[in-house]
């Protein structure tokens, strides 16, 4: 990536999150590169899972919206912009990174690089100061000490609310 792409990416960032405290942003557990940044910590923070736990995310002042899309976990992370700076800081950059796509088209595998900037994880406020983004425009909890911890996002279009009772039900069945 050219420097000066990246220098004015990074002085942007800067500008937009000067005057707050809150960095929100969106991955889902799909596939690395196109979903969550290939690298370190997101490679462990997935495998691990540690967006699920609700420990874990308390322990960091973490308010974590997670629920399924198909077969994968979408979440919407409200964390201070403390956190991000000591355990992600590429987020606040101009950086990019470069994945591979394979894709298998009459017989033949063909490889394709692309590029991704770590801001296109980023979600911002709306001009009523609302915060939604990921893969279904899920709202952000709001950064509160109440809100810290890993939670279920029921959306409200949908027929289906994932429920702990559910897991249960068939776990009394087998």
């Amino acid at each position: 990536m050219d420097n000066n792409i990246k220098e004015a990416l990074t002085r942007v960032i800067d500008k937009l999150y000067r005057d707050t405290d809150v960095v929100y942003f969106s991955i889902n557990d799909w596939f690395s590169g196109r979903d969550y940044p290939c690298e370190e910590p997101f490679l462990t923070w997935i495998k691990d899972g540690k967006f699920n736990s609700d420990e874990w995310c308390k322990e960091n002042k973490l308010c974590v919206n997670r629920g399924y899309i198909d077969m994968s976990i979408n979440y919407t992370i409200s964390a201070s912009k403390e956190w991000v700076l000591k355990n992600c800081p590429k987020l606040l950059s101009g950086d990019s990174f470069d994945y591979e796509v394979v894709i298998y088209s009459k017989g033949e595998n063909k490889r394709n690089t692309i590029t991704k900037y770590y801001l296109e994880f980023l979600c911002f406020e709306d001009e009523n100061d609302e915060v939604y983004g990921g893969y279904d425009n899920w709202p952000f909890l709001e950064y509160t000490e109440e809100n810290f911890g890993s939670h279920w996002y029921e959306d409200p279009n949908e027929d289906y609310f994932y429920d702990d009772e559910d897991e249960e039900e068939e776990n009394d069945e087998g």
